[in-house]
């Protein structure tokens, strides 16, 4: 007796355990609405589960045997395309979304560079993305040219008569402002022995070619595998082919305590999100906001 129900243990043990790890995947994958590559798996246990079941009793045939074999290599090689394909959509959803969320981060970042210069000078944000895109093709921007170290000396007395009129006490080495008013005299005694190589100045230059067709800003684009900078690109959105823009929302007098200051906010989706198919594949991605002077973007929050 004892030495019957071993063999039937040994006989039927396995092809029940993948029966019934079968019907519970099966189960699962109908209740739990899993996906197809899932259902696939669960028909193929559930399959060789039933049909080891069957050959162990004796009852099925050999040749049935290998049409169950060809059903599932066939539902096998289904399961590898669903699974290959659905891998290789998710990792060019991946790709494309870590590529768009950097695009989308360096333009809002140039734009904050544009907007914080222009109200440096005006006291407001640029409201308008037209004016903005006009002022990074046609904007000046002050630069500061230094040339030459201050001299690690004291000034003279003749020198001290022409920049104080005064007889006060020589006992520190000169300051970069006395520097500076001793390179314009250009009478000075030490004039060309310390002061004709020095210069402090403030020209205007293109902040088109001064900052975004520079080789360091250029090269630091080409390292991170953006595109060539092109200042119509800003409004866009990466990846809507140019037709969504950005939001670009400005004020021009925010409280902050006791001081009025100029306040920007632009926010919009970016069409991928971090895991395929969350919040219908959109991301939101702004920049400052209208309560406050804060410019920082939510990729550094």
């Amino acid at each position: 007796m004892t030495s019957d129900f071993s063999v039937i243990f040994k006989k039927y043990s396995m092809p029940a355990i993948f029966l019934v790890a079968g019907l519970g995947t099966l189960y699962i994958g109908i209740t739990k609405d899993q996906g197809s590559m899932f259902m696939v798996a669960s028909i193929l246990m559930f399959i060789a589960g039933a049909a080891s079941v069957i050959y162990s009793s004796g009852k099925l045939k050999s040749t049935l045997i290998y049409v169950f074999g060809g059903l599932a290599a066939i539902a096998a090689a289904y399961t590898f395309f669903v699974t290959w394909n659905s891998v290789d959509e998710t990792m060019t959803y991946n790709e494309n979304y870590k590529k768009c969320k950097e695009i989308a981060k360096q333009n809002l970042q140039d734009v904050r560079f544009v907007q914080k210069l222009y109200a440096e000078k005006n006291g407001v944000y640029i409201s308008n993305w037209d004016d903005l895109v006009t002022f990074v093709k046609e904007g000046k921007v002050n630069k500061i040219i230094q040339e030459g170290v201050v001299p690690a000396e004291k000034i003279t007395s003749a020198e001290r008569d022409y920049l104080y009129h005064d007889n006060r006490p020589i006992d520190e080495n000169m300051t970069e402002e006395e520097a500076y008013r001793l390179s314009l005299w250009k009478e000075g005694p030490r004039y060309n022995e310390l002061f004709k190589d020095f210069v402090r100045d403030t020209i205007e230059v293109s902040l088109l070619e001064s900052k975004f067709l520079s080789t360091a800003y250029q090269s630091a684009r080409e390292k991170q595998g953006l595109y060539p900078f092109s200042p119509d690109s800003l409004p866009i959105i990466p990846y809507t082919n140019g037709k969504e823009r950005w939001i670009m929302e400005t004020a021009d007098s925010v409280m902050m305590g006791e001081s009025k200051v100029p306040a920007l906010y632009i926010h919009g989706f970016i069409p991928f999100a971090e895991y395929k198919g969350k919040n219908g594949d959109k991301e939101e991605m702004h920049l400052g906001t209208l309560s406050s002077n804060n410019l920082s973007g939510s990729w550094e929050e």
